[in-house]
């Protein structure tokens, strides 16, 4: 049986060769851009993650806190908040002199006036505008503490631009299945029209919805995963172009995402292929 229905959607598919191929064709147009609104979203992913790896909070000590205290403010910064770096003074003073780089300016500065610090790389979990800004106050607060600084600003414009992105990701995708949906349902309502007297004469015989149908459903989902797979090789070289012209690279989409995408075309031409036969079995049923 399994082998009938398979026979069948080839059939079909070559019966109607000019339009499977047009369909794909559509279907690998859609999907591409789909698929290159991911890779160029992963890739941003991954470079704002990586930026945002970077985000550290600096609290300034005061000039008067011991050892022992300073060694208790680390220890309890970094039971709640994350990892903790102690830069003394000299440290900061040399950290200072090679971003500034001019030895005459800084002969004019005198003693060394930066306080000691703790630089803080904080939880995956507190990197949030809000809980960073939370976070601050609470370590403003501890004792030894002079002041926390860790650039608010910048760290709001990053998350918005990560949400902003999520978003445009969603609209386009959204936006590329119902175009998929659309493309295979005409198609398939299409092809069950041009073989209406067979199936009309298959539904007088007795044969269900159900026997005739499959067929179809077969011939949809390997048109859609024919454009799919092209539709993730054109992807693929886009990503080894990009890779070889830009200096950081591209990196491709990774295989969870991959199989999620082909994952979501069957499923989209699956719900596609029952809303058109649905429809169209109905009309040309006894």
């Amino acid at each position: 049986m399994h082998v009938f229905y398979m026979r069948e959607a080839m059939r079909s598919f070559r019966q109607h060769s000019g339009l499977a191929f047009t369909a794909i064709l559509s279907l690998t147009a859609a999907l591409t851009i789909s698929g290159i609104v991911m890779l160029l979203a992963h890739n941003a992913r991954v470079a704002m993650h990586t930026v945002g790896d970077r985000r550290e909070m600096i609290a300034y000590l005061d000039d008067g806190l011991s050892a022992e205290q300073r060694d208790g403010l680390i220890h309890r910064i970094q039971d709640l908040y994350g990892a903790v770096t102690y830069v003394n003074k000299e440290q900061a003073w040399q950290d200072f002199v090679r971003q500034v780089g001019d030895a005459q300016l800084l002969e004019s500065v005198g003693d060394n006036p930066l306080p000691a610090s703790l630089r803080i790389r904080l939880k995956p979990e507190l990197l949030s505008p809000e809980s960073m800004e939370q976070t601050a106050q609470q370590i403003s607060q501890f004792e030894g503490v002079e002041d926390v600084r860790y650039g608010a600003e910048w760290v709001r414009r990053l998350h918005a631009a990560g949400r902003a992105l999520e978003r445009i990701t969603l609209g386009v995708l959204v936006l590329v299945g119902l175009a998929v949906v659309f493309i295979l349902y005409n198609t398939i309502r299409l092809t069950v029209l041009a073989r209406r007297q067979q199936v009309e004469i298959m539904s007088r015989l007795g044969a269900t919805d159900r026997f005739i149908a499959i067929p179809f459903v077969l011939e949809a989902l390997f048109e859609a995963l024919l454009a799919g797979v092209i539709a993730l090789a054109i992807v693929f070289a886009v990503q080894q172009a990009g890779t070889r012209q830009l200096v950081g690279g591209i990196v491709f989409l990774p295989l969870p995402a991959v199989l999620a995408f082909l994952g979501a075309v069957v499923v989209l031409a699956w719900l596609a292929t029952s809303l058109a036969l649905a429809r169209v079995l109905r009309s040309v049923g006894p």
